[in-house]
């Protein structure tokens, strides 16, 4: 993470040197906010109900749930809505999830998929300060707490990326709102209700064994910020994208062997936004069929695109390997990034 971190620097000192001084203190402020949000939960112990909502171009999906947290890495949340989830729950004991399925008897374990309740998908500050730059909002409330209000704007675009409410005592992050290149809010969380606590017992934290099949998740590698690495363990001959754009930097990347498909997955951010760049050599194509894709080409590769919400996907294949990007970026840019993967 040196090359991150000190890309960051570089960043965020051009940015500073930009702006009055007056601006400057109140940007470092609302930084220094933020690291304090994200650090919060590594010593906030708390229980609440939360609700979360993906906004999608058909429909958008709600969910709501009971959460109970235990300072610094173990949460439980308990699920409420919709109903196809309701009484399923996840337990998550630092970087291991168990997603215990009650319907089906069985309990999937899963590595390095902690959900994400914090301000981005990693905490990298860094790509934050070095794209975005932070501006404080009126004070407001959720859940009955007095908040603060950070707003995130993109360097490039000048777009409003990120939104967060954070609790002016606990700094806990209590409301969540990301935005989409078109201005329109695509995923919020929020507590409904939150209460905070010295101590949870540890019973509430514990797997159920009897009765439940153990199943295990998908089988990721380690993650690592050495994509060069990760590359040379896909057993076949793995590319990356030469272009990206403004901002995106190379994040982490995994092998995974989903259904016996060996899978390598690179991921980039601009510290909110991300792309992911998916690939195997076995011919297992992705799945569209819940989708209405359309056609476009990759270069002189056909390719199907598919738009959900923010969210979209470019599939295509080509030197004997499928490929699918996935971000919330333009068709436009996708194609972009897809004709700079294969020399």
């Amino acid at each position: 993470m040196r090359i991150l971190r000190a890309a960051a620097s570089v960043g965020l000192a051009v940015a500073l040197l930009a702006l009055p001084i007056s601006a400057c203190a109140k940007t470092a402020d609302a930084f220094a906010l933020l690291r304090s949000a994200i650090d919060a939960p590594n010593h906030v112990s708390f229980v609440g109900q939360m609700q979360s909502v993906q906004f999608g171009t058909s429909k958008s999906v709600a969910s709501v749930f009971r959460v109970e947290h235990r300072a610094p890495d173990l949460t439980r949340h308990w699920y409420l809505a919709p109903q196809a989830l309701y009484g399923d729950s996840i337990i998550s004991r630092g970087d291991t999830a168990f997603n215990i399925d009650v319907k089906h008897d069985r309990v999937i374990v899963v590595q390095d998929d902690a959900i994400d309740d914090q301000v981005t998908l990693d905490d990298n500050i860094g790509l934050l300060t070095a794209n975005y730059h932070a501006i404080m909002g009126p004070d407001g409330s959720v859940a009955g707490r007095p908040a603060s209000i950070v707003i995130l704007i993109n360097n490039y675009t000048g777009q409003t990326g990120l939104r967060v409410w954070i609790d002016k005592q606990t700094k806990l992050v209590l409301q969540k709102e990301t935005y989409a290149t078109n201005g329109s809010i695509s995923q919020q969380s929020r507590f409904e209700d939150i209460r905070y606590v010295t101590n949870l017992p540890s019973a509430i934290f514990v797997v159920p064994k009897t009765g439940y099949a153990v199943v295990r998740g998908a089988d990721h590698g380690l993650p690592s910020n050495d994509l060069a690495a990760v590359v040379k363990t896909a057993g076949f001959q793995a590319h990356g994208p030469k272009y990206l754009p403004d901002g995106f930097l190379p994040v982490t990347g995994d092998v995974t062997d989903i259904k016996g498909v060996r899978t390598l997955h690179l991921l980039y951010s601009d510290g909110i936004r991300t792309l992911s760049l998916f690939q195997n050599a076995t011919g297992s194509a992705v799945d569209m069929s819940r989708f209405k894709a359309s056609s476009t080409h990759v270069r002189n590769h056909e390719a199907k695109f598919v738009e959900d919400g923010p969210t979209k996907l470019l599939a295509w294949q080509e030197s004997d390997l499928h490929f699918a990007l996935v971000g919330e970026l333009s068709e436009n840019e996708l194609v972009k990034i897809a004709a700079s993967v294969v020399p």
